[in-house]
């Protein structure tokens, strides 16, 4: 995206993700829960977003910028906790939060790029194994700037912490052209580019689940599928 003259500015950030930033309404429609899961998952909300902040970190050049955001080794840790324990409603809750909390934390991104360069951010392309040599390139451009705390690093095909981002984006001068403010003005909550732009990095674990005995919400069926065996 970016030429090899251009010099990046890197700024580090922490952005807080509330409870009330995710309509649970929304939440349970997107990601196929039932309405009796709907206590569970508003503990669990609350729960989340008083234990964990985004780290994110904006590099700054003439062209657009360069974005990364993380939460951090201690969610990938309480997930593989709840994954351990097989409480496989929990778990996929909490694989969806992260979703969530990433997709809010794009929209303060914008903000601030706004706030600092008075410019938005266009459409988000984010960055994926094919395009490893530029996540690579990127990361060191991170830790070259002084940023030695940057937390992100690519091991083994794959973003660490495994709840990460990567992604970039032109300057756009109008905020109707900028992804994200789209999203706020759209009611189709299933909509491609507002949850799908990123994929969540799982471990494989083996997970044996009792369909016959248990009812799952139609999210986990997608995942689990109907043979109770599936990566987590």
């Amino acid at each position: 995206m970016f030429c090899e003259r251009d010099k990046m500015n890197c700024k580090k950030y922490i952005f807080t993700i509330e409870q009330n930033d995710i309509t649970i309404e929304h939440f349970i429609k997107r990601y196929h829960f039932d309405e009796k899961d709907r206590e569970l998952l508003l503990a669990t909300g609350r729960f989340l977003s008083e234990l964990n902040t985004v780290e994110a970190w904006i590099a700054y050049n003439d062209s657009g910028v360069v974005c990364t955001a993380t939460l951090g080794d201690k969610y990938d840790r309480l997930l593989d906790v709840v994954a351990e324990s097989q409480h496989l409603l929990l778990a996929y809750s909490m694989e969806c939060f992260a979703m969530e909390f990433l997709s809010k934390t794009y929209e303060k991104m914008n903000e601030t790029v706004f706030q600092e360069t008075g410019k938005w951010m266009g459409e988000y392309h984010f960055l994926g194994d094919e395009d490893f040599q530029d996540i690579e390139k990127y990361l060191q451009e991170f830790s070259g700037d002084g940023l030695s705390e940057h937390a992100l690093s690519w091991e083994n095909g794959m973003l660490h912490p495994l709840k990460s981002v990567i992604f970039t984006a032109e300057y756009k001068e109008k905020r109707e052209d900028s992804g994200c403010h789209k999203c706020e003005l759209c009611e189709n909550v299933t909509c491609s580019f507002r949850h799908v732009v990123q994929k969540p990095h799982r471990r494989k674990n083996k997970v044996e689940i009792d369909v016959s005995n248990t009812v799952y919400s139609y999210g986990i069926a997608q995942i689990f599928g109907k043979k109770g065996i599936s990566d987590f």
